[in-house]
């Protein structure tokens, strides 16, 4: 896994940094992590920047949980609609490097601040039919919540639910990534992700707009039958930050 690989990449570059710095009692250690919370499953490594700071570095990743349902289809006259139904899946894509500081108010404290980002792709969930279709292939579309989605000419519609791709992060927490006076040890961390506002782009082929298009909720009439999937764009654009609540099992290395 991608991931893995760019974790044992990190651990090696802390590890390396650790053991130069350890006569001068700066990034004298270094620590693992594995972490459980609203941002998934963690992997981290961590090391102290002195007696105030420590930084953490790893993965994040959620389970690729997917939904599967049934949606109409038709061409591209929306008069023309279709009885039969295509089946369509939504997969959610949660996985994110991160970058953190832990800042402590004193050497004794477990209490801090946390500071940094974290960096992943930006279709946080995407969803398209499970089968190619003829119909779709020529100037045809599905229908989500009453609002019509267009397919490439492989005959696939692709949805997607967009955030940005870096996203800063605030949050306070109890413990240390690298424990003091133990082997191993426990901490928790409440904050937010600034992801800014998700979006919905679903896939165009018109010749003027072709690939990836909004779907804005200003362009769906109110009071049409996708009222409701207006209502839920508006929602969702709204939600400006991402709230991370995570319990981690910390160790040290050496």
């Amino acid at each position: 896994m991608r991931e893995i690989a760019i974790l044992l990449l990190s651990l090696g570059l802390l590890s390396f940094i650790g053991v130069k710095a350890q006569d001068k009692n700066l990034f004298n250690h270094v620590g693992w992590g594995v972490s459980l919370g609203t941002d998934g499953i963690g992997l981290e490594a961590a090391l102290p920047v002195g007696n105030y700071v420590q930084a953490r570095t790893g993965f994040s990743f959620m389970p690729k949980f997917s939904y599967s349902s049934d949606v109409k289809y038709g061409t591209q006259s929306l008069g023309n609609m279709s009885d039969k139904k295509i089946n369509i899946k939504g997969t959610l894509n949660m996985q994110d490097w991160k970058f953190l500081f832990d800042l402590y108010p004193s050497q004794s404290s477990t209490f801090h601040f946390t500071a940094g980002f974290y960096l992943g792709q930006k279709a946080l969930v995407t969803a398209k039919n499970t089968e190619s279709n003829s119909l779709l292939s020529n100037g045809g579309y599905i229908l989500i919540g009453g609002q019509p989605f267009g397919a490439d000419q492989l005959g696939i519609a692709n949805v997607e639910v967009r955030t940005n791709s870096f996203k800063p992060y605030l949050g306070v927490g109890f413990g240390r990534a690298v424990p003091r006076k133990s082997k191993v040890g426990v901490s928790c961390d409440f904050g937010v992700q600034f992801w800014g506002k998700p979006k919905i782009y679903g896939w165009n082929e018109d010749l003027l707009n072709y690939g990836f298009r909004e779907i804005r909720y200003q362009d769906i009439e109110a009071g049409s039958d996708a009222e409701d999937a207006r209502d839920a764009i508006k929602t969702l654009n709204s939600i400006g930050v991402y709230p991370v609540i995570s319990v981690r099992l910390n160790g040290i290395i050496f």
